[in-house]
């Protein structure tokens, strides 16, 4: 019985493991595929999670990716540019300039045209200065800014590269406007001016938000181009204005058309040396219209004897000037004869001039010789004199671009020789050193462009 007993204990013990076993087994299988179908779910819940992350990340790119390429789809627009027709008035505008600060004034009148804002930088040395700014006053500024601007280098960029590579500059602007007074520029451009082969000075236009469109590179570098060219030539230009930029039907009228020499004031390049390597070079000789064949000399009267056909006759000497009022203190260093003065403020336009009828600086022959032998004997004399006429006017011109400020103080208190006694006597020596003895011992040139040009035609503003 004890054996029995043991054996049915022992079948219990196997029946009840192997039943825990069988349970043990399908609750794993429960729990696996219980495990395996929440990674199921969370796979698909993070696949979606993640999709809609990568949607909300990327939909700004993909916003200006499909911008960007409805932009490249667009035609694009035409090219600015402006009319033919207009820079041709505005190169005419600046051809008209009888001097070099006319010349730059009208620069500067024709840049707006084509931009918001203009400014002129010369250079001096390697830094660039303000000489006249347009438009600034009309957007926000000042157009007298411009003359208190200096910009050494480093302190641009843009203007390092223009005075470096010697290249057109185009940026927007604000660095530059900033400093002259201005801001709110969405497009500029420096222009470099050329003048004898070296940069002398650069011209700056930009372009507020409503002008953007109206700014025209390409017609102010040409502006620009054209303007340098002018200045080069300004001291041997015959016809103003060009035949080539003369409207339908006009003629290139006036002293030009007669070969005579202009009594527009001429002016100077940007420097001192300059002025002396372009005067250094002999005056081209005037155009002159070819020349009618000379009629035959009418017969003596018959009291007289016939002339007696003889070589050229040699001019005679000169009457000697009537002496000038004795001149005392500092007027004795350069006026030496008084010559009338000419008012600028109450002439026009110079009109064709005749041998009969000039300017009060214009050569005439002595008296008791003949119109035939003055016309044919004095070629020589005239040159001499039109060449000092014109470097005088070229000197005096250089001393009133250069000290603008002094020149108006100068006027106002009548005291410009002390205000600009260096200058005045710097290029007085040069002319000395020029213009031969016979010209300076008959006309008085250079005083004549010192009460012309600088004292605007008042002989006392020079404070002598």
């Amino acid at each position: 019985m004890a054996v029995r007993g043991d054996d049915v204990a022992s079948s219990i013990d196997s029946h009840v493991r192997e039943a825990i076993e069988k349970l043990v087994g399908e609750i794993r299988s429960s729990v696996e595929d219980v495990r395996e179908a929440v990674d199921q779910q969370l796979k698909a819940a993070l696949q979606s999670v993640q999709a809609d992350v990568k949607s909300v990340t990327f939909l700004p790119h993909i916003k200006k990716v499909l911008g960007e390429l409805e932009e490249s789809l667009k035609p694009a627009p035409p090219p600015v540019s402006a009319d033919a027709s207009k820079v041709k008035q505005a190169i005419q505008e600046v051809e008209q300039g009888k001097s070099q600060v006319d010349v730059l004034n009208a620069l500067l009148e024709q840049a707006v045209e084509f931009g918001s804002r203009a400014a002129l930088l010369i250079l001096r040395g390697e830094t660039f200065s303000g000489w006249k700014g347009l438009g600034f006053s009309a957007h926000g500024g000042n157009d007298e800014t411009v003359k208190r601007f200096n910009a050494a280098p480093g302190l641009i960029p843009e203007l390092d590269r223009v005075l470096r590579y010697e290249h057109v500059v185009i940026w927007d602007g604000n660095n530059l406007s900033t400093r002259l007074g201005v801001s709110g520029s969405e497009r500029a451009v420096l222009v470099p001016m050329v003048i004898k082969d070296k940069v002398a000075a650069a011209l700056y236009v930009d372009a507020v938000q409503d002008d953007v469109e109206k700014l025209d590179a390409a017609s102010l570098e040409l502006l620009v181009f054209t303007t340098g060219l002018l200045i080069d030539t300004l001291a041997i230009r015959k016809k103003i204005p060009s035949p080539s930029l003369t409207e339908g039907g006009e003629t290139a009228a006036g002293p030009v058309a007669q070969g005579l020499p202009r009594a527009s004031e001429v002016t100077v390049a940007v420097t001192s040396a300059d002025v002396r390597q372009a005067m250094s070079a002999p005056s081209p000789a005037p155009l002159r219209p070819a020349a009618a064949p000379a009629p035959k000399p009418a017969p003596a009267p018959a009291p007289r004897p016939a002339p007696v056909a003889a070589p050229k006759p040699a001019p005679a000497p000169a009457p000697k000037p009537a002496p000038a009022p004795a001149a005392t203190g500092k007027a004795s260093a350069f006026a030496t004869t008084a010559m009338p003065a000419f008012d600028l403020s109450k002439s026009g336009p110079m009109a064709a001039t005749t041998g009969e009828e000039r300017v009060s600086t214009q050569y005439v022959p002595p008296a008791g010789i003949s119109r035939g032998a003055a016309a044919g004997g004095a070629t020589d004399a005239t040159k001499k004199h039109d060449e000092a006429r014109r470097f005088a006017r070229l000197l005096v011109s250089e001393i009133k671009l250069y000290n603008e400020g002094k020149v108006e103080q100068g006027r106002k208190n009548k005291d410009l020789y002390e205000r600009l006694k260096e200058d005045i006597d710097r290029s007085r020596q040069m002319y000395d050193e020029r213009i031969p003895d016979d010209v300076r011992k008959s006309t008085n040139y250079f005083y004549d462009e010192l009460v012309r040009i600088l004292a605007d035609g008042d002989a006392g503003a020079l404070g002598l």
